[in-house]
């Protein structure tokens, strides 16, 4: 069977004590690697998990260890980093991943640009200066923000980007917005709990177990100019 996520009970299983509709993308944290999943839609309400680490439970030693390579400083952090906000000229010079995605879109813009037919009669700088100023407009970057994503996630501060929207369009002419077109999937833990028979009780009374397990989480790495 598929893990269970963050205390979340297999029907097949006897309830344990009250419980309230689940958060509809509650479920992805239990699917499987290559499930497809939103950004940011997992649920950051404590009423959607009922079980919670004990401070035992959260040795950051331990906890890294069994995040192994995948702890990346840059995308998390165990204590609330928003005191150290990175500037947007600092994301791509401080992630290969955001990096790569702003040169791929830039490049395809530039090629684009180069496509375009103006006038013969233009100057050359000025056709130049033309096309540098569209590739410009449309160029979409980032944003960054750290959102705490609560105690049933390790490191529970994970960095969210999304596309700068502080602009009205991308497009001339207008019409067009920055929307996402490239992700990233980055290794959390999540608190996972399931029920299971006691093997040495002959009546098979179900036990409570814990243990963190790895889930994949999706971060927006690019932005492009869109109409959808």
């Amino acid at each position: 069977p598929l893990p269970l996520g963050a205390g979340w009970r297999d029907p097949r299983e006897p309830e344990i004590g009250e419980t309230t509709p689940p958060h509809p993308d509650v479920h992805l944290i239990r699917s499987k690697p290559s499930a497809h999943v939103r950004p940011y839609s997992l649920s950051r309400s404590p009423s959607d998990y009922h079980y919670s680490p004990k401070p035992k439970h959260l040795r950051a030693p331990r906890l890294l260890k069994l995040l192994g390579p995948s702890y990346d400083p840059f995308w998390m952090s165990p204590q609330d980093p928003r005191g150290r906000n990175t500037s947007l000229e600092q994301l791509g010079t401080l992630s290969q991943d955001l990096a790569d995605g702003t040169s791929r879109y830039r490049k395809k813009l530039l090629r684009e640009a180069e496509n375009v037919e103006l006038p013969r009669l233009l100057p050359l700088e000025v056709a130049h200066r033309l096309r540098q100023w569209l590739v410009d407009s449309a160029t979409c970057s980032l944003t960054s923000s750290w959102v705490d994503l609560g105690p049933v996630f390790w490191p529970r501060w994970v960095r969210h980007t999304e596309c700068d929207t502080s602009h009205t369009g991308c497009s001339w002419p207008p019409g067009m917005t920055c929307r996402p077109a490239q992700f990233t999937h980055i290794k959390l833990l999540v608190w996972h709990c399931w029920m299971s028979k006691d093997p040495v009780i002959s009546m098979g009374r179900m036990l409570q177990q814990c243990t963190w397990r790895q889930i994949p989480y999706p971060v927006v790495s690019a932005c492009k100019c869109s109409c959808r």
